[in-house]
């Protein structure tokens, strides 16, 4: 008896035992798909192979590798809904998929529930559009890259006229110039720590924002290095204290805990500064005889307060003579 090709690659079918639960599970998802319950389990299967193992020198033990192969659809739908969680972290009134459907042009909303519920994948333009509208970083959105906001670096160079500019994103530094700047506010941000590390949050007037890291410590555990550049902010804050944009400038005081929140870009930045209280050491910090007040409030926080003052106001002392 002769086989045709055909019959020798017919599918194969085999009895499966299913636990009721998951049973229902993969009903319910066949439903949503609009698909047999054959064809469901049999596509979770195809997908499986997508995943690569690497395994562990040393072991048996086999984990997914960094560059597996991810569904698309579920990855956009955990960063559609970080997204809305991320902005609404700095709004007053929460915001929700209805009303960015609605705002982006949509007739309904079931477009964009479909997204975040990893049914459907937006084309790249309407995930910039969204990006756009939510004030975050496009390239996060559409392929991961990153983070939801930009992150990027700056150091004081202790010429004051060069940093301004590069901090409030203008082409000079004449009052002028900084009022019309898109930046709203600059926050200095110190890590309650014995090094002291320095954040600075930049706050747009469209309500963006961004985190700039900084190589400084505002501390005494530093070297030669560290020291020239505690003294290059220290020049910077005392220009800006005695500049019409004083107004502009805030600072804080972050225990390690929310610091590296903050560092790490976890939650919005503003979701954290916004709850914490206001301080005053960047007005203080560069003077020759800060307040003593200060250096009382900040006794347990900041054990080389007066240290620390000392050397910044070094820097300042040899910026004038």
């Amino acid at each position: 008896m002769r086989y045709s090709k055909m019959s020798l690659l017919s599918d194969s079918q085999i009895k499966l035992r299913l636990p009721t639960e998951l049973k229902q599970k993969i009903e319910a998802e066949a439903q949503d798909a609009k698909r047999s319950m054959n064809a469901e389990v049999v596509a979770r299967l195809e997908n499986s192979f997508n995943f690569k193992k690497l395994e562990i020198e040393g072991s048996e033990q086999t984990i997914l590798g960094p560059y597996q192969l991810m569904d698309r659809k579920k990855e956009l739908s955990d960063r559609l809904v970080h997204a809305i969680q991320w902005s609404n972290y700095s709004n007053a009134k929460e915001l929700k998929y209805s009303h960015i459907a609605e705002r982006l042009g949509y007739d309904t909303a079931e477009i964009f529930l479909d997204w975040v519920q990893g049914k459907q994948e937006p084309t790249f333009s309407q995930l910039r559009s969204i990006a756009d509208f939510l004030k975050l970083n496009q390239d996060w959105l559409v392929h991961g890259d990153g983070y939801p906001t930009p992150n990027s670096s700056f150091d004081a160079s202790g010429i004051p006229e060069q940093d301004i500019p590069e901090l409030f994103l203008t082409q000079g530094i004449t009052d002028h110039e900084i009022f019309m700047s898109e930046v709203k506010k600059i926050h200095f941000v110190r890590n309650i720590s014995p090094e002291g590390e320095l954040l600075i949050v930049r706050e747009y007037k469209d309500e963006r924002v961004d985190v700039l890291q900084t190589r400084a410590h505002i501390s005494t555990v530093i070297g030669d290095g560290g020291r020239r550049m505690l003294q290059n902010f220290a020049r910077l804050w005392c220009y800006l204290y005695n500049s019409p944009h004083r107004n502009a400038v805030y600072s804080y005081l972050l225990k390690d805990e929310k610091f590296n929140q903050l560092r790490k870009l976890y939650v919005h930045p503003l979701s954290i500064l916004r709850t914490t209280q206001t301080s005053f050491w960047w007005e203080e910090i560069w003077k020759k005889q800060p307040s003593a007040h200060m250096a009382q409030l900040y006794q347990e926080q900041w054990s080389d307060w007066l240290s620390t003052t000392h050397v910044a106001s070094e820097g300042v002392l040899q910026n004038e003579s």
